[in-house]
């Protein structure tokens, strides 16, 4: 039986792992797509610059396959936070302008909303019935 995203359990966009939002979420995305796991439609979208995967990775100065190779070798989420902790360009004060532009991407003035507005059809169904102001509402009102 295929996975739907309620049946998926994923982290909240908002659940954090070493303070940071997304970075959790993307962990588990990132382990299923290793094991093969992870439904299409989250493939599609997998580590796309177009969405909060590719804006995350650009606000760290990371790239997927070193992401995907940290994941691949963290034995748990301690392991991956402490990765995540001793990159370069990830200190506390970036974690916090993450945390607070990520809960933007989506809205109206910030990154990513026309994308919304142009895969909602696709990959936030619900939020065409239902209107939603960012990524991270359109994900949570989607995984409900």
């Amino acid at each position: 039986m295929a996975e739907t995203a309620r049946s998926l359990k994923l982290p909240r966009p908002q659940d954090q792992l070493a303070g940071c939002a997304w970075l959790p979420r993307f962990a588990e995305k990132a382990r299923r797509f290793l094991d093969q796991q992870l439904p299409f439609i989250y493939r599609a979208a997998f580590g796309s610059r177009l969405g909060i995967d590719g804006a995350f990775l650009r606000h760290f100065s990371l790239t997927i396959d070193q992401f995907l190779a940290a994941v691949r070798r963290s034995v748990d989420d301690a392991a991956l936070a402490k990765w995540f902790l001793a990159h370069p360009t990830v200190t506390s004060e970036r974690i916090a302008e993450w945390n607070r532009r990520a809960a933007l991407l989506g809205t109206k003035g910030h990154p990513g909303y026309l994308t919304r507005h142009l895969l909602k059809w696709v990959f936030y169904p619900k939020s065409v019935v239902t209107p939603v102001n960012s990524l991270f509402e359109a994900i949570e009102q989607d995984e409900r």
